[in-house]
């Protein structure tokens, strides 16, 4: 969702709202907060004060309001009360939802104005440089920030597990600039909050960036249903669950919550160790990776119905991603980097990179785990950051009488291997 253009709507029908949904959500509105006028209205609404005039005249014809007592005219700092009709409405307003934040705006008005264009530019050298510095060969940081300035799908196979984090954050300092998001989304007879304070922060309004009930009934000095936020990066932990790929449905609230991927658009989504969990893998494949592909996400209701909605997100998986999804979605993944030899430069970088701290371990006994590695051939990745724990773990735990003499270089490769060896398969675990 990029943010060439947004829409202030001038009128009631402006909204493209149906009728009944306007005059539900005024009236819970007034029911949570008490008397308000107009520009009050306006404000907690995010629309220009003529619509909420003209919101409150419909009201006040239905006889639902009532101007407070001492007052003579419905101008905008006239405030209003519900009426005994407009009090007898509530309960049925919140049968259907509790929502009562920032009008929502209709799904054909967000298909319309939310603008799916290219990614953000990317300072290349400077991301290059820094997966570099990574350990990660050239090509495969070419290549990785190729697949980054496409919005494409990326999987990062080989990385050690604790590397992962630092990985996305290098690619992740690539978004730059804002975008803008509606607050809520009005479609097939649901509200859908968008705006997420866990992933969606403004830099001209900080409060924004709260999450929680609050938001839901919270003024707000903007006339506009859209937020402007920075690109948001969305990251799951441990593998992608299904609770994550599908909308939250608030039993108390009743209303969605978008699904997490769904935040990421106009950003970026990363999912650590993502084969760790391949049936919603294969989930968030189906409704957001290959739709992607044209631009679009699919947010699944619980009544079965899909609602199609512009989408847009660089994806980047880390793990052996292809061996846990099915074979008729593995086009998914546009980009599949193996990052996980270790040669010459890199692995000598990798090996400073981790023992670097310790001042115990010289050059030469770096240099040495370097050559015990690549003899045996078992320079990868996942193996030397097993070795350097090894050894981290032995100096920490021996302390001043610890020194990294050849018998223990050769313990802490013997380590690796011997982890390597017992590992499972990501095939065993993608079955």
């Amino acid at each position: 969702m990029d943010t060439t253009q947004t829409f202030t709507p001038s009128t009631m029908a402006d909204l493209h709202l149906p009728p009944t949904v306007v005059t539900e959500h005024a009236i819970r509105t007034l029911s949570y907060v008490g008397a308000m006028n107009a520009a009050e209205l306006a404000r907690h609404w995010r629309v220009r004060d003529g619509v909420a005039v003209e919101i409150v005249a419909s009201l006040k014809a239905a006889g639902l309001i009532s101007l407070d007592s001492a007052q003579s005219n419905f101008e905008r700092t006239g405030r209003v009360h519900l009426t005994a009709a407009g009090l007898a409405r509530v309960e049925s307003a919140r049968q259907r939802t509790r929502y009562a934040g920032p009008l929502p705006v209709a799904l054909p008005d967000f298909e319309r104005l939310a603008e799916i264009g290219d990614a953000p530019p990317i300072d290349r050298s400077n991301l290059e440089a820094a997966l570099e510095a990574s350990a990660i060969a050239p090509e495969a940081a070419s290549e990785i920030g190729q697949a980054i300035a496409g919005d494409a799908t990326l999987a990062i196979r080989g990385l050690a597990f604790d590397e992962q984090s630092a990985v996305a954050g290098v690619l992740s300092a690539t978004l730059k600039s804002e975008i803008t998001v509606p607050y809520a989304l009005y479609a097939a007879g649901s509200v859908v909050r968008v705006f997420d304070g866990r992933y969606h922060h403004s830099s001209d309004d900080p409060s924004e960036t709260t999450g929680g009930d609050r938001e839901v009934l919270r003024a707000h000095e903007e006339f506009s249903q859209w937020a402007s936020i920075e690109r948001p990066c969305v990251a799951f932990a441990g593998g992608v669950h299904e609770s994550d790929v599908l909308p939250a449905y608030d039993e108390e609230a009743r209303f969605y919550v978008a699904p997490a991927p769904f935040a990421a658009c106009g950003g970026m989504m990363i999912v650590y160790d993502a084969a760790s969990n391949p049936a919603a893998l294969t989930q968030l494949a189906r409704l957001w990776l290959i739709p992607g592909r044209t631009h679009t996400g699919l947010i699944l209701l619980r009544s079965g119905e899909r609602i199609e909605v512009p989408w847009r997100a660089s994806t980047v998986l880390f793990g052996d991603v292809g061996a846990a999804l099915p074979s008729t979605l593995r086009e998914a993944l546009t980009y599949n980097v193996d990052v996980s030899e270790l040669r010459d430069a890199a692995l000598r970088t990798f090996i400073e990179n981790r023992l670097r701290g310790a001042n115990v371990f010289d050059a030469e006994s770096m240099r040495g785990l370097a050559d015990l590695l690549e003899q045996r051939t078992l320079s990868t990745r996942s193996v030397v950051a097993m070795a350097t724990r090894y050894l981290l773990d032995r100096a920490a735990y021996e302390h001043e009488s610890f020194a990294p003499t050849a018998a223990i270089l050769e313990r802490a490769v013997g380590f690796a291997a011997g982890k390597q060896e017992s590992a499972p398969s990501m095939l065993r675990l993608a079955s």
